[in-house]
């Protein structure tokens, strides 16, 4: 049996794509799971003099590129503006390790610090003014979410 070139084609076309998109989707799996990895834990020593130790710090990663990096300002301004957190930008292709550290592979990015210096909460992807107040409110005294329940690292 022959199969017809332009079917063959399409075949051919079809698997490439199909491999393309299972590519992107592990890629983005992994990187998920990394940047969950670094929630619950210490902040990476590397990122402690941008700290303001007088409360909570948002590391706000981005890009220079990035499409919706200007959205994300316009909700860290207001965030500041209404003293909820100090906001550290960092450029992350400048700022490769700070980046490595929390496992950010996407802009942009925002990590929500607590006084003590512990990662609260690592968000890949644009979050909104009101999603990162619900963070930070969810800090209480113990800057740990419920993401850490389920790991094995468990803060003192």
């Amino acid at each position: 049996m022959r199969i017809e070139p332009m079917v063959e084609r399409v075949l051919i076309l079809g698997f490439v794509a199909a491999a393309v998109v299972t590519f992107a989707l592990v890629v983005r799996a992994l990187a998920r799971r990394r940047a969950a990895a670094a929630s619950g834990r210490p902040a990476p020593p590397v990122l402690w003099s941008r700290l303001s130790g007088q409360g909570p710090t948002v590391i706000y990663l981005y890009g220079p590129h990035c499409g919706s990096c200007a959205e994300q300002e316009r909700a860290l301004d207001e965030l500041k503006a209404h003293g909820a957190a100090a906001v550290v930008r960092l450029d992350a292709t400048r700022e490769r390790e700070v980046a490595g550290a929390l496992g950010i592979a996407t802009v942009p990015s925002t990590v929500i610090i607590s006084t003590d210096r512990w990662v609260h909460a690592v968000n890949l992807g644009y979050r909104s003014r009101q999603a990162l107040t619900v963070q930070l409110d969810g800090m209480g005294g113990n800057p740990v979410d419920h993401r850490v329940a389920m790991s094995s690292t468990r803060r003192p």
